[in-house]
């Protein structure tokens, strides 16, 4: 037995698509339960037997069911079993409704997914209202992204937390009591001071990661711990400016508060990261060589071990997505290729490329004229992670990313 309560859609739009919520119970029960018309558009009530629940499922088809208020037989959540016996259905969020405690599933069982146990003797007369608010927020909340686990350690971030966590360098390994400032180079304070506000463009890159990366917790769990280490270039670098006497105007962190666009494909947003910590971590390494200077040595090296990290964090997310989809394949090797094909008017990075009112993108060509062979460096060890994203020995140039986009965009 199935019948629509409710139902006018108001639009088409994700915040008001329809949603769909089946009160299950057996005939006698259904005849009891009152539920009044839901208060919002774009909700259908279906109101199912349980003995009829296996059909009703398979009635919907590929229709998403967002919501099921069950009651279910003492300890025996028979209609439950049937829903999450479905791969398909493992998002829709239940509710149990039960006219007494015999009714609890037992203590500590969570096989089922239940949101909880509604006690409908104690239920005000808009209680159920509720209950379904509740449960569609709940379902929303767990949005659509494929590679949301069941479990929360099945992910990628508890797979590289420990490597992550462990390789992070300490603050006690710089000890700006030891600078000798008659090694510095007046060049190398010029580029120190364009470094430290070029670190600045971090900070968007971190508020558009959680924007773009909304509906998911594993990457967005990782960029936190990205974003706090980013953190610490600009701070190292500026109180070691400090120690020397020259100051950093906070102007240069505000004018980086803007975020810059979102990108469209979350696989190419990957990849103009790797490409920028790759190159950051093969110009701090080349920096760190070319000084004298030994705690500016040390910090510079350490930021370029940090930047090597986090290029190979970036690549292992940007992997689990382009091994689900040849469309992101192709998206992160577009995005390469605009990166490394053209570096006719200097180094093309998001610090620079998105701010041009601050001094990112001039300070990023002093640092690449300073030794220019870096970035050729860098972008060779581009190439290598793009071999390993497409399994693919053959991409050697920026003319085997433009040969391989031609053959999959023809």
């Amino acid at each position: 037995m199935k019948t629509q309560l409710a139902g006018a859609v108001s639009s088409t739009g994700p915040e008001r698509a329809v949603q769909r919520v089946a009160v299950v119970a057996s005939r006698h029960e259904l005849d009891e339960l009152s539920l009044a018309e839901v208060p919002w558009p774009g909700v259908l009530v279906d109101r199912v037997t349980d003995e009829t629940f296996d059909d009703y499922l398979d009635g919907l088809g590929g229709e998403p069911l967002a919501l099921a208020l069950i009651a279910a037989a003492p300890r025996d959540p028979g209609p439950v079993r049937v829903l999450r016996s479905r791969p398909e259905r493992l998002r829709t969020r239940v509710y149990l409704l039960a006219r007494s405690p015999a009714r609890l599933l037992p203590p500590g069982e969570d096989d089922w997914d239940v949101e909880g146990t509604v006690d409908l003797d104690r239920l005000p007369a808009e209680g159920l209202a509720r209950v379904v608010e509740n449960g569609l927020r709940a379902y929303r909340a767990l949005g659509a992204n494929p590679l949301i686990a069941e479990y929360y350690l099945d992910t990628t971030y508890d797979r590289i937390f420990d490597w992550f966590e462990t390789t992070k360098w300490d603050w006690r390994e710089v000890e700006l009591s030891r600078i000798r400032r008659e090694l510095l180079t007046e060049p190398e304070i010029d580029i120190l001071q364009e470094s430290a506000i070029i670190e600045f463009g971090t900070l968007p890159g971190a508020h558009n990661f959680l924007r773009e990366w909304a509906d998911e917790y594993s990457f967005s769990s990782w960029a936190l711990s990205w974003g706090a280490e980013e953190a610490r270039h600009s701070l190292v670098q500026c109180r070691y400016l400090r120690e020397i006497g020259i100051e950093v105007r906070a102007k240069h962190a505000m004018y980086k508060r803007e975020p810059y666009p979102m990108g469209e494909n979350r696989a190419a947003t990957l990849m103009m990261n790797i490409i920028s910590e790759s190159r950051a971590a093969e110009y701090y390494k080349t920096l760190a060589r070319l000084t004298r200077e030994p705690v500016l040595r040390t910090i510079w090296r350490l930021l370029g071990r940090d930047e090597s990290r986090h290029a190979r964090a970036f690549f292992v997310f940007c992997k689990e997505l382009v091994d689900g989809s040849e469309e992101n394949a192709v998206a992160a090797v577009r995005m390469a290729y605009v990166w490394l094909a053209d570096r006719g008017r200097g180094v093309k990075h998001p610090a620079g490329f998105f701010y041009p009112h601050s001094s990112s993108t001039s300070g990023l060509r002093r640092i690449e004229q300073y030794a220019p062979v870096m970035t050729d460096a860098a972008d060779g060890k581009v190439l290598a992670m793009i071999r390993n994203l497409l399994a693919d020995e053959s991409v050697r140039s920026v003319g085997d990313l433009k040969a391989y986009l031609r053959r999959k965009v023809a």
